[in-house]
């Protein structure tokens, strides 16, 4: 019996042994749980950031995508312009020949006048520019009189301002 009791006890050490082992296993066991409960969360806060910024790059796509179109647009509009443009300058450069061509003819035209105009004119210049040269010299006197007149004006006027700014002084130094 004694050995009975001894087996007993050693399988209850033994027991004791294992039970706090497995007491520490369960510790353990508890604590991954809370570690992968706390990861699982992260990881669902990530899914839930990475959704989040799923829908925003699709949402700057579809805008980028709407502002190619517009610009696709936009360069098949220039395009069109460019050709009317293209088109236009072509139209302005005939006109522009055609107006060069209507110009020399305007400019031999007026040559020919012109020639003709002073032949039949030479003989009134001399006298135009005789009574001109007769009028100048009549003005010019006239000129220089007014000069000398405006000279003494201001000189009259100068001395007439030096006076009041004396008669002034004298005034004030009176009051």
């Amino acid at each position: 019996m004694e050995r009975l009791m001894e087996q007993i006890l050693f399988e209850l050490k033994e027991m004791r042994v294992d039970l706090n082992e497995v007491k520490q296993g369960q510790k353990q066991l508890e604590s991954d749980i809370r570690e992968l409960c706390a990861g699982q969360k992260q990881l669902e806060s990530d899914i839930r950031e990475l959704r989040a910024g799923q829908k925003q790059l699709e949402s700057d796509i579809h805008e980028l995508r709407a502002g190619q179109e517009q610009l696709e647009s936009d360069v098949r509009e220039l395009h069109l312009g460019q050709q009317q443009l293209k088109s236009d300058v072509r139209t302005l450069q005939k006109a522009v020949a055609e107006l060069q061509e209507g110009q020399v003819r305007v400019e031999q035209t007026i040559d020919k006048l012109s020639q003709s105009i002073i032949d039949n004119l030479a003989p009134y210049f001399d006298t135009i520019t005789h009574h001109i040269d007769e009028r100048y010299e009549e003005i010019n006197e006239k000129l220089q009189r007014h000069d000398r007149m405006i000279e003494t004006l201001s000189y009259r006027s100068l001395a007439q301002e030096t006076e009041l700014k004396d008669f002034k002084r004298m005034i004030q130094n009176s009051s």
